[in-house]
Order: structure tokens, then C-alpha cells, then sequence
């Protein structure tokens, strides 16, 4: 056996589809020659030479029809064995040859009729009574004319089937390569939703510097804005008094730090706002310091009634200390 790719191999391959080929086509041949054994042709060139059929040479046109014109093709497309389809073919075109190539009767009969005429006609009546021959059984069935037509059907079958099966398989495979290929529309992600598109801004677009922002405008940004109606209303704050403290003769004021007033996420401050008449409130009776009355520094003076008590006395410079235990009187005496 030859080894494949080699030169030899793609001769013993081709040599082998031309058996194919061969083989079918001597086997129709060798089939139609049966029917002519030993028995008179039933369909002629000339004419139609009636007689009987046999149970078995019925059994057998209906078998040779059966696997020559309907099985064989069918099979031979379908297996892709293209030579045999290609064998059947070239017995069935030679079934159209007494049709297309029979001499005319001058040329046959006559004074001007030739040789080479007459052998011609002679080969193409032998084709065509051989060949009718496998289906003159038929005529028993479906009649002379049906029966006399039947080999005309192999040569456009042969063809018919191949053609078939190749549109099939083309298409076939167009499909299956769609289906197969991931860049197709339908192997696609799917998509729940799609964004909605953006319009087409006409003309130049000229966007405006962005400026760093303070703290302050971030807050303001990021907090809810309440409409006016729903702003909170802040009354105004009096002036608080700052207590005076006389020493000496001139007064002196102790400064008193303003309050800071407290800043609220959704309160517009009161710089921003207009600024609102207010009724007038009650007046607040203001007491300020006498003039006249002096603020005394030091410890209060004790009343009259209250008992102060005072230290010992402090003895006198010239006065003479004692020591030692005190005498009796009477003794100074």
C-alpha cells in the first residue's frame, strides 16, 4: 500500500475512482445484456414486438429499475462517491445517442445509401434495443410508452442528486460556521438595558475655568438649600452691659468678649439676608452707677452692736518682762 502523500498514493487514489467509475458503467452494461439472453426484445428501434413475461424477469426489471435509477444515485451523492454518479451518467447520455445520431433512411436505403451509414445505424439500434431490454417488464405495469422512457430518467438523476446534496451541504456548513463563530451578533453579551444616548452638541463647545473653592462654599454646596419661606428666622441680639470697676477716682471697664454666633447646615446666614424691620421691644430700665457713691476696697466696717474682738496688748518698750513664777503680793508689800 502506498504511503499517503506520496505520488503514488494520489495515482492508486484517482486509479481506484476511475474504477468506480468502470465498474458501474460495465455493470449496467452486463445487466442489460441479461434480459436479451436467450429471449426475442420486446421494444425495437422499428417496433414493439409483443409477448409474454415470466414471474422472474419481471421481478428482476422491477429490481434493476429500483436499484439503477432510484437507490444507486441517491446513494452515491449521499456517500459523496461522485464516480459512480458519474458512471451512471455516461450510460444514461448513451441512451440518447440513437436519438440524436440515427442516419437518416437515404442513408441507409437506396441508391445513395453508404457503408459507413449502415454499420452506424446498425451499433446505435443494438444500444437502444439493449438498453430498452431491462424494461420491457414494466410495460405489464405501467405500459408500452411509460416503460420505453424509463432509461431516459438516468442520466438526469445521476446529475440531479449531486447537485442536491451539495447546495445542502454548502448551506450547512454557512450555517453551522455562523453559529460556531463568537463574533456574531448572536453569541453576543446580552444587554439588560442601554444607556440612553448623549445629544450631538452643535458647534464649538468653550467651557469656562474652574476656580478652587473655600471651605465655606463647599458646605453651602453640599447642604440641603431650603426655599425662603422655610428659613429660620434669628432675632436680633442686644448689646450685653460690660461692669465698671472704679479704683481710685478714674473708672475702669473690663472688656467683654462678643459671642460667636453658631454656624447651622441649612440656616442662611444673616450677612446674605436683607435686613428686616422689627417692632420695638419693651425697654429695659437701665441701672447705672451713682456718680456720687464711692466703692470701698477692703474688708466691711463692723456695726456698732457687734463685739470685735482685739488681741492682747503689746507690752511697752520701757516696761520690765518677769520671769519665772509671779509673786504674791504681799510680798511686794
Amino acid at each position: 500500500m502506498p504511503f499517503p502523500g506520496t505520488a503514488d498514493h494520489y495515482f492508486t487514489r484517482g486509479y481506484m475512482r476511475r474504477d468506480y467509475f468502470t465498474c458501474v458503467f460495465l455493470g449496467l452494461i452486463a445487466g442489460a445484456l441479461l434480459f436479451v439472453w436467450a429471449n426475442p426484445l420486446y421494444f425495437t428501434y422499428d417496433s414493439v414486438i409483443p409477448r409474454d413475461f415470466s414471474l422472474f424477469e419481471r421481478f428482476m426489471s422491477v429490481l434493476y429499475t429500483l436499484f439503477f435509477v432510484f437507490f444507486l444515485p441517491f446513494f452515491a451523492a449521499f456517500r459523496k462517491k461522485e464516480w459512480i454518479n458519474w458512471g451512471l451518467a455516461a450510460y444514461g447520455l448513451m441512451a440518447y445517442l440513437p436519438l440524436w445520431l440515427y442516419p437518416a433512411q437515404e442513408l441507409i436505403k437506396g441508391d445513395g445509401a453508404k457503408l459507413s451509414s449502415m454499420l452506424g445505424a446498425l451499433v446505435l439500434k443494438t444500444i437502444y434495443n439493449v438498453m430498452q431490454a431491462p424494461f420491457a417488464a414494466l410495460s405489464k405495469l405501467i405500459g408500452d410508452n411509460a416503460a420505453s422512457k424509463v432509461v431516459y430518467w438516468i442520466l438526469p438523476v445521476a446529475i440531479f442528486w449531486p447537485v442536491i446534496f451539495k447546495i445542502i451541504r454548502f448551506y450547512r456548513i454557512a450555517y453551522l460556521s455562523e453559529q460556531l463563530n463568537p463574533m456574531t451578533t448572536s453569541h453576543s453579551a446580552p444587554t439588560t438595558s442601554k444607556a440612553p444616548e448623549k445629544p450631538e452638541v452643535l458647534g464649538t463647545v468653550i467651557t469656562a475655568p474652574v476656580t478652587a473653592q473655600t471651605p465655606a462654599e463647599i458646605t453651602r454646596k453640599s447642604a440641603p438649600v431650603r426655599q425662603p419661606d422655610d428659613t429660620v428666622k434669628v432675632p436680633p441680639v442686644e448689646p450685653e452691659e460690660k461692669p465698671s470697676i472704679r479704683e481710685g477716682n478714674a473708672p475702669k471697664r473690663v472688656g467683654v468678649r462678643a459671642p460667636v454666633r453658631p454656624v447651622h447646615l441649612g440656616v442662611e446666614a444673616p450677612e446674605g439676608k436683607k435686613p428686616e424691620a422689627l417692632e420695638a421691644g419693651p425697654k429695659k430700665e437701665e441701672s447705672k452707677p451713682k456718680s456720687d457713691e464711692a466703692i470701698q476696697l477692703g474688708a466691711p466696717k463692723p456695726k456698732s452692736d457687734e463685739a470685735i474682738p482685739m488681741p492682747p496688748p503689746k507690752p511697752k518698750a520701757d516696761d520690765v518682762i518677769q520671769l519665772g513664777a509671779p509673786s504674791d503680793a504681799k510680798e511686794e508689800e
